[in-house]
């Protein structure tokens, strides 16, 4: 073997030497203590676990209601305070298991973050989860105490074992008159199964930390599902508020072009009217008074005639700027009486409780929905009063014909009148030519009156049925939040 060689097999050896004969330090002392490893590392993944609480907390809500950035306020005060206390903990126990001492500085490290945490877990959260109950149910911190008392259980057993820990490991000390403690003093006064207990319960102590996180991760969740379910309830009662405009305007363009279609009266008596009234061949200056009346009939088919379809175009003008009143005060009346069921679902939801989610999906669709048939009870009104006016129509157009009964046969009346003077230019004629005269102008006017009256009664029953379906709509959501509130007590149920 070459000189080098031996020199180096010589060096090697006394590392190796230098390296076993140092201790490893442990718990405050320089001894190999038995689990310190394991509690070392489940103490570092207790704190990764910790760690998560804050990952995506501070979620944007952008709805406005206020209820959410109350409840939000509190969830990330609770995560904050839970995560600065349990990392403390968490650290402290990781230096304590790898500590070199002094003994009692490694243990008080402890000692003060665990007395701290045990503070915040039974009173210092008190506040935040107070301001959660007055807001919503018990739900969030029933499951937070459930979760944190189940960490405080296993910190505080885990205290006494520490103590039970420092106290064995003074008596070792003692016992070596060192803090550098041989192994055979150490599994003297030391026994495994301490050291154990305290390795499974760090172990206790760090399964019991999802539950916390996962409660709050998920409240903060809901908070974020409520704030855009609000947002998209805003949308679909303006899809319905949008629905209804639409609906109205329909209408608004329907009675428009029944209005346009009064021009037809005009086009239905017009022709028999100048058929019937072209007296270019007979001789009226024989017959005076049948002429006077022959003038009123001119009049009655012309000038009360246009005065007529006048009155009529602007009956239905009012009645077709009268519509979109209808729907006034509609948004109003869904923020004062159609957002029980929003906010009672959103309460549910951001509650936490066992049945949140399941009744958040089971009702968040049916909410809409009242939006939606309130619009289709809408459209039905709408769709009705089209019909009738198309009904109307009907009974204009065939009124316009029956007043071509009364100038049919003028023209043969009176060229036969013109022939026989003296016979038929009588006081007695003229009255009866002015009672067919005086019958064409009341049936004139009864046109008239009927689409006042019909347009005044039509918007009426619009009106009528436009608030029932708005009522119907309260009725249905206060069917609603009695069905929300059990589906949240009871879950599914038959």
């Amino acid at each position: 073997m070459s000189t080098f060689s031996v020199a180096l097999v010589l060096v090697l050896c006394t590392i190796q030497h230098l390296v076993l004969a140092v201790p490893r330090p442990d718990f405050g002392v320089y001894a190999p203590v038995y689990g310190s490893g394991d509690v070392s590392t489940n103490a570092k993944e207790s704190g990764a676990l910790i760690a998560k609480v804050n990952i995506s907390l501070d979620v944007q809500l952008v709805s406005g209601y206020p209820l959410l950035e109350i409840v939000k306020t509190q969830l990330i005060a609770i995560a904050d305070n839970f995560t600065q206390s349990a990392l403390a903990v968490s650290n402290s126990i990781d230096t304590l298991a790898l500590s070199n001492g002094t003994l009692d500085g490694a243990f008080d490290q402890f000692n003060n973050a665990s007395g701290e945490f045990f503070y915040l877990i039974t009173q210092g959260l008190t506040g935040y989860l107070n301001e959660l109950d007055t807001k919503l149910d018990k739900s969030i911190s029933t499951m937070l105490d459930d979760g944190l008392q189940e960490v405080n259980s296993e910190l505080i057993r885990l205290a006494v074992l520490m103590d039970s820990l420092k106290a064995k490991l003074k008596l070792a000390v003692k016992a070596a008159a060192s803090n550098e403690i041989p192994k055979a003093v150490l599994r003297q006064y030391v026994p495994t199964n301490l050291t154990n207990q305290i390795s499974k319960s760090v172990i206790t102590l760090k399964a019991g930390i999802p539950l916390v996180t996962y409660i709050i991760a998920n409240s903060i969740e809901n908070l974020k599902t409520a704030d855009d379910y609000i947002i998209a309830s805003g949308t679909a009662a303006s899809q319905t508020f949008d629905d209804v405009s639409k609906g109205l305007e329909n209408l608004e363009t329907e009675v428009q072009q029944y209005s346009d279609d009064t021009s037809e009266i005009t086009a239905i008596i017009d022709p028999v009217y100048k058929a019937n009234f072209n007296f270019s061949g007979v001789n009226l200056s024989s017959i005076p008074l049948i002429q006077n009346q022959m003038n009123e009939y001119t009049v009655t088919y012309t000038t009360d005639l246009n005065s007529t379809i006048a009155d009529i175009k602007q009956y239905y003008d009012t009645y077709k700027q009268a519509i979109p009143l209808v729907s006034d005060g509609l948004g109003a009346f869904y923020s004062t009486n159609a957002c029980g069921h929003l906010v009672r679902l959103v309460k549910v939801l951001i509650s936490n409780g066992p049945y949140a989610d399941y009744c958040y999906n089971k009702y968040s669709p049916r909410s809409f929905a009242l939006f939606d048939q309130q619009s289709r009870e809408v459209s039905r009104c709408v769709d009705q009063e089209i019909t009738r006016l198309l009904k109307l129509q009907q009974v204009l157009r065939a009124m316009a014909k029956t007043l071509l009964f009364d100038i049919e046969d003028v023209l043969a009346q009176v060229t036969l009148c013109s022939r026989s003077p003296l016979v038929c230019n009588t006081n007695e004629v003229e009255t009866l030519f002015n009672n067919v005269n005086i019958a064409a102008r009341r049936h004139q006017n009864t046109m008239r009156n009927i689409v006042k009256y019909e347009t005044v009664a039509g918007l009426n029953r619009l009106s009528a049925c436009f608030s029932t379906s708005k009522y119907m709509l309260v009725i249905a959501i206060n069917n609603m939040i009695p069905e929300m509130d059990q589906c949240a007590k009871m879950g599914p149920y038959v």
